[in-house]
């Protein structure tokens, strides 16, 4: 195996590693702190990290050298994703919720096809189709179990897939330090916005978890 190929598998090892340990915690909070909080100090934690990334890799000029407008949309795309995906934790036991988040690959394989032009053959598509049978007997509708919260975590993972095939675009142009500080930017940006606008229309609470997760006032953290 080449050695850009173990590095690879590595990062993306400790990746998913860090998503984790970040779910277990967005999932402890989801309770007692509203959902554009958590998104906040997550996105401020992590500014001065990808700043010190992008001076490292690029230089702190590739930010106003980049073609923008594709960066923000699929940042704005990432923004609605992880705002469905996390306002599914409050709702559904964390193994599902993930579960569920984790049909990603089946939308990816789905549209690399018409959105990239991959050509995917017979055999990947009967997978694809079974995978998504799979995700039907995990969501049980029309049973008296089905959970509504359930189809956050699926358009979260629609959502995520469809950003994953333009990074694959935008990759052969940008750099992923880059890309991750747009992201990064919106979801700060998109968390004060949001937040504004509940508190704006004075919106407070709600009955469902998912809904109360989100529109929840802000507190001040322990």
């Amino acid at each position: 195996m080449h050695p850009s190929t173990r590095l690879g598998i590595l990062h993306l090892c400790l990746g998913v590693l860090v998503f984790s340990l970040q779910d277990a915690i967005v999932k402890r909070v989801s309770g007692a702190y509203p959902l554009t909080q958590v998104v906040v100090v997550r996105s401020l934690v992590g500014l001065p990290i990808l700043l010190a990334l992008v001076q490292h890799t690029v230089g702190w000029r590739a930010l106003w050298g980049a073609d923008v407008g594709p960066l923000l949309w699929r940042a704005l795309i990432l923004f609605v994703s992880y705002t469905a995906y996390y306002m599914a934790f409050p709702a559904l036991p964390l193994a599902d919720a993930v579960a569920l988040y984790f049909t990603v690959p089946l939308f990816v394989t789905a549209l690399a096809g018409p959105l990239l032009g991959e050509r995917v053959g017979w055999r990947v598509g009967w997978a694809v189709l079974l995978g998504f049978v799979g995700v039907l007997v995990m969501l049980r509708p029309g049973s008296g179990l089905f959970e509504p919260a359930a189809l956050l975590s699926l358009l979260s993972a629609a959502l995520y897939g469809g950003s994953q095939l333009m990074a694959r675009r935008l990759g052969t142009t940008q750099v992923a330090a880059v890309m991750s500080f747009y992201q990064n930017a919106v979801f700060l940006a998109g968390a004060l916005a949001l937040a504004a606008l509940l508190q704006g229309l004075g919106i407070h609470d709600a009955a469902h978890p998912s809904l109360s997760f989100l529109v929840r006032p802000w507190v001040w953290p322990t």
